[in-house]
This record gives C-alpha cells, sequence and structure tokens, in this order.
C-alpha cells in the first residue's frame, strides 16, 4: 500500500484547490500524520468527504467523533445532523487491531451500539473507500 508524505498532500492539496487555512477545508487535516506518512485511501476519504461539504451535499463533517455517553468509542468520521459516520477498516496494513480476536470484538461493540442509538455506519477498506461517494449520495436521497 502506497504510503504519502506531507509533501504527496500539498501537492493534492494544490491539484484541487484546497487551501488549507481555509475554514472548509478542516476535514482536510494533516495533524494525524504519523512517522511522517498517512494512508491514500483516509485521505482520499477526508477529500471525498471535503468535497461533499463544499458542494453542499452534506453539512458539518467530524473527524474521531465521541458518539455514546455509554463508551468511549469514536468515529473515524462522522456527519452528526444525519447520524452517519464513515470507518475505515485498516486491514490490509502489515499489522491491523481490526483483525486480531480482541480489536474485531471491540469492533462489533462499537457497530452494535452505534446501531442501537440510531446511527448508519458505512465501513471500508482500502479496496472499497471510493465507493463512498456513490453510497453517501443514495442515502441523502432517500
Amino acid at each position: 500500500m502506497k504510503k504519502w508524505t506531507k509533501k504527496d498532500l500539498d501537492k493534492l492539496k494544490l491539484k484541487h484547490n484546497l487551501i488549507e487555512n481555509s475554514a472548509k477545508a478542516n476535514v482536510f487535516d494533516t495533524k494525524k500524520v504519523e512517522n511522517g506518512k498517512i494512508s491514500v485511501e483516509k485521505e482520499s476519504i477526508k477529500t471525498i468527504l471535503w468535497l461533499l461539504k463544499r458542494d453542499n451535499f452534506i453539512s458539518e463533517v467530524v473527524e474521531e467523533l465521541k458518539f455514546s455517553e455509554e463508551r468511549k468509542f469514536r468515529f473515524d468520521w462522522a456527519i452528526p445532523d444525519l447520524k452517519i459516520a464513515i470507518e475505515y477498516e485498516g486491514l490490509f496494513s502489515g499489522k491491523s487491531r481490526h483483525t486480531t480476536k480482541s480489536g474485531f470484538s471491540r469492533d462489533t461493540e462499537k457497530y452494535n451500539l452505534a446501531a442501537i442509538e440510531g446511527w448508519i455506519v458505512l465501513r471500508y477498506t482500502a479496496k472499497t473507500y471510493k465507493n463512498l461517494n456513490r453510497d453517501l449520495k443514495k442515502l441523502l436521497k432517500k
């Protein structure tokens, strides 16, 4: 899996005429770059969400939203007013919490609690993240 550096992200922002200091660009935040790299897929999801927000398909997008008082679970991204959550499952990295017994079990607890509390959770991997735009637009038509 290709990892992007901050330099690559800056080029992507420039290409899409995204201005880092713009209030609209708060979803496109590079603070979480670890070891100078971030996954292409996660950054692509941020871009898709930013573009949907820019085009007024969705309103606020919150990253790392704590959605329940019952547990400390957080969604990768959420659209709170629609109660839609977006989760990226890092299954294809060298080592993933999502593939261990305890990690997978915690994920099921999280997704079940989210459903009980009325959230729609969209889950994506490195092979499926490109469906986010289509999926959100289908949901918004309902």
